[in-house]
């Protein structure tokens, strides 16, 4: 007689409810009308159409703006709720499900998938390529000595910018778009007319090569002597920070208490300077009265990282960089008419992007990057007068050696970061939870840009080739001939850029 086998139990299948109760919130936490029972069956698109029902019954936006959804603050919901919930362990759907929405870009951006044209004229290496806020120039530096400026649209050469006695490291326009600033090995500064291409100021206090360059965005308030998109700041391996009138030429502030050179420098949206050394810390500097510029000083001093830190990223890269300019309303830029319109323009631009982004508290946040392969989020960084240390809100790690490029999507719910591991790994920008590695790459990874609409990511390695990468379609760019140092996506989405060990920049298109 043949012994009985004891079957297991079956494993009893999770049975979810037709429906569930959901409260429609904004990214700030405001509740949009009252909570509602909803099919499980409720797909984004749906969730979408209640959306603008509720927000034209309180008179708010129009039916063109898209949105994405998030239950409980920070899982998308890509199906449907059903979808969702069946996915998420301990879901009873007795309770209220919290969905946050999120208005997306109205204009989607083209992958670039060809080289359109290549610009030759550099002597040397390429080491920085950079658009004007408007698009509609690109400047580049390298290892000649020289900055070119280009036309971004026709795509030929409008001038060459000499005078420089050393490789020109690092490249940053004014969000006006009415100067470019470069730094070269020498430790000298040079501020360009990018449309006649004449040297305006040369700016020589640094006594080591310059790092970074970055401009105060143009909605702050100006010191006394200067006026919207004439303050710019440089770092240098001299451990300092300087802030420049480059109208006048003279240094308005010198910035010390790094005690290593300082790598990667980033202004942010309410006022904050921040600064990243080989002393394994960041620090963040702040007028302590707006426009009081004789208050500017140490805020805080953010440390966590076991090495040098060599990248920063913040949230509101992107809406500081372009200043008014505004290519989500039409074909036509912003065209500046005064300095007063100008700001004006560039602060409404950047409140609307602190209102999606949850408000002033939540609204900047900070990555940083590390040679130590992790990155620290920040958050919470409004200014604080004790000056006392803060503590990051996480350490992401992934990464297995040094982390050189980090950047913020423009609508600021995701980053990405690139490192000599040959990987760029993509992150929630909220929560800096892990989304994705993207591998391909079979050289080490030096730089990153975003498309505006923020669907597209483009990464330049020594490899020779960049890759534009999103979830559903990845493309290869074949065409240098040798490591690529630099790559940027133009902010009306018209094309990307990248330079070359090979010495040229090469435009590409959709």
């Amino acid at each position: 007689m043949s012994a009985m086998v004891e079957q297991p139990p079956k494993k009893q299948q999770k049975t979810m409810p037709s429906s569930v109760v959901i409260q429609l919130q904004s990214t700030a936490g405001d509740p949009l009308g009252a909570a509602m029972e909803v099919p499980m069956s409720s797909s984004p698109a749906e969730l979408e159409k209640l959306v603008h029902a509720l927000k034209k019954a309180e008179g708010q936006d129009g039916p063109s703006t898209p949105y994405a959804f998030y239950a409980d603050g920070q899982t998308a919901v890509a199906g449907t709720l059903g979808e969702y919930a069946e996915q998420t362990p301990g879901f009873s759907g007795e309770t209220a499900l919290a969905v946050t929405y999120e208005p997306l870009s109205v204009f989607r951006v083209r992958r670039v998938s060809r080289c359109a044209e290549t610009l030759p004229g550099h002597s040397d290496a390429v080491l920085h390529v950079g658009f004007a806020p408007d698009g509609k120039s690109l400047a580049s530096g390298g290892g000649d000595a020289t900055v070119r400026l280009w036309d971004a649209l026709s795509k030929t050469p409008r001038a060459t910018c000499g005078g420089h006695r050393h490789h020109v490291l690092c490249l940053a326009w004014a969000p006006d778009a009415s100067k470019v600033a470069s730094g070269d090995r020498s430790g000298e500064v040079r501020v360009w007319d990018p449309k006649t291409g004449a040297s305006l100021k040369t700016l020589k206090k640094h006594s080591k090569w310059i790092t970074a360059l970055a401009w105060s965005p143009a909605h702050l308030p100006q010191p006394a002597s200067a006026e919207a998109c004439e303050v710019l700041a440089s770092t240098s391996k001299d451990a300092s920070v300087k802030i420049w009138n480059t109208r006048t030429g003279s240094m308005i502030a010198s910035l010390t208490g790094h005690t290593d050179s300082v790598e990667a420098l980033a202004w942010a949206g309410d006022g904050a300077l921040y600064s990243a050394s080989r002393d394994r810390t960041v620090k963040v500097w702040r007028c302590r009265e707006d426009g009081k510029w004789g208050s500017l000083a140490l805020d805080a001093t953010l440390q966590g990282h076991g090495h040098r830190v060599n990248a920063l990223a913040l949230a509101s890269a992107f809406v500081c960089r372009t200043g008014p300019f505004d290519h989500k309303s039409g074909r036509e830029a912003f065209k500046a008419t005064s300095l007063a319109a100008v700001e004006a323009a560039a602060r409404a631009k950047y409140d609307a992007f602190v209102d999606a982004n949850g408000g002033p508290a939540n609204a900047e946040r900070l990555v940083s990057g590390s040679d130590d392969a992790t990155l620290l989020f920040w958050t919470s960084l409004k200014a604080d007068a004790s000056n006392k240390k803060r503590t990051p809100k996480a350490r992401l790690t992934g990464h297995q050696q040094p982390v050189n490029a980090i950047q913020f999507a423009p609508d600021a719910r995701k980053f990405a970061s690139a490192s000599f591991d040959k990987k760029v790994k993509l992150w929630h920008g909220r929560t800096g939870a892990f989304l994705a590695t993207f591998t391909g790459h079979v050289g080490a990874v030096y730089a990153l840009a975003f498309s505006p609409d923020s669907r597209l990511l483009v990464s330049a390695s020594k490899d020779s080739t960049l890759k534009v990468w999103n979830v559903a379609d990845d493309a290869t760019l074949p065409g240098h001939y040798d490591e690529v140092f630099a790559v940027d996506w133009a902010p009306n989405g018209a094309s990307a850029a990248s330079g070359s060990k090979d010495r040229t920049i090469k435009m590409w298109a959709s």
